[in-house]
């Protein structure tokens, strides 16, 4: 199975995402029920290298995977918080790190996906410096509008932006909720302004409060608002409803199509790191995904299980380099 879109290559799709969480079940089982190779891994802990400040979703995913792991693995898994520059000082570390099995980048969209076309110089060379262990989860995005925008769909909404000129807020440059809105941008040849703040929450206070018109946000932090009717779901940002939202619905339902993206989450090695401790490690977190209390865990973080070989994490990984590097070269976006 691949994870590249029948589109055309370089083009990752949720519905391929969606595929592994459930059509992949089979390999998921057979990798749980093959032991972790603890000889094939060091005696010391896992360092798990977490490319942001802890509390975000991608921080909270892996410390839940690294604790379930710990059992499976010689001594477990320890999580070290080393954000800045969007994920790009962690990446950097985890390139420099032991290349023998006790070494891993939790990936995420920004640092494994669009940083290499953002940034001039990141630090690290995401195709040649690492080498993927395992997919591990995804979370749905929603494109939601200001209460009081006169748009009650996509399609009002681009007939609005052809008439005036429009914003919408990100977490930051380089973020899947900037680079959502560009690529809707470069789908419809609307104009948008970009607005970022430091983090999603700040983005939201201001869409509640109207001085920014949308936002494409993960579903978990914004479906409180969505759900007390302080914001607007336009759209699902997805190839399928989101379940927690059935009423709204996709952007190809709506006439678009192409705008379908997850915020996706995984774990990586440096490269040289030994084939027989890739498979070690797959199968320790792969057994870790299979866990009760880890899939609740997810769901409650409105996070999708994912998992598979590590052949899949990088056909995935390059495609994902491939389309986001095609919207920022032709937004011409830089974080610079």
């Amino acid at each position: 199975m691949t994870l590249l879109s029948p589109g055309g290559p370089g083009r990752a799709t949720v519905k391929a995402l969606g595929r592994l969480a459930c059509g992949l079940a089979g390999l998921l089982a057979v990798a749980a029920a093959a032991p972790a190779r603890a000889a094939d891994l060091p005696d010391r802990p896992i360092r798990i290298i977490v490319p942001f400040t802890p509390g975000g979703t991608s921080d909270i995913v892996a410390r839940v995977l690294a604790e379930a792991a710990g059992p499976h693995l010689p001594r477990g898994a320890v999580i070290e918080n080393r954000g800045g520059a969007g994920g790009n000082i962690g990446m950097a570390e985890a390139a420099r790190g032991a290349a023998d099995g006790s070494t891993l980048i939790q990936c995420a969209f920004g640092p494994c996906g669009a940083n290499p076309a953002l940034y001039t110089n990141p630090g690290y060379d995401l195709l040649n410096d690492f080498a993927p262990v395992i997919l591990t989860g995804a979370v749905r995005n929603v494109m939601t509008a200001r209460r009081e925008l006169p748009a009650q769909n996509v399609q009002e909404f681009i007939a609005l932006a052809r008439r005036q000129t429009l914003s919408f807020a990100s977490s930051g440059v380089g973020a899947s909720n900037h680079l959502g809105p560009e690529l809707l941008r470069s789908i419809t040849g609307i104009e948008m302004t970009h607005v970022p703040y430091r983090g999603s929450g700040p983005a939201i206070t201001d869409l509640v409060a109207g001085r920014v018109d949308v936002f494409f946000d993960n579903l978990p932090s914004i479906l409180p608002h969505i759900r007390s009717g302080t914001v607007r779901a336009l759209a699902a940002v997805s190839d399928q409803r989101i379940p927690e939202l059935p009423d709204v619905p996709t952007f190809a339902e709506q006439g678009v199509q192409g705008m379908a993206i997850d915020s996706w989450f995984g774990f990586m090695a440096p490269a040289r790191t030994p084939p027989a401790a890739i498979a070690a490690l797959n199968a320790a977190f792969a057994r870790a995904l299979q866990d009760p209390a880890v899939r609740t865990r997810m769901a409650e973080l409105g996070a999708t299980p994912l998992g598979g070989t590590p052949e899949q994490m990088g056909a995935h990984v390059r495609a994902e380099a491939a389309r986001w590097a095609e919207v920022v070269r032709k937004q011409g976006i830089r974080a610079e």
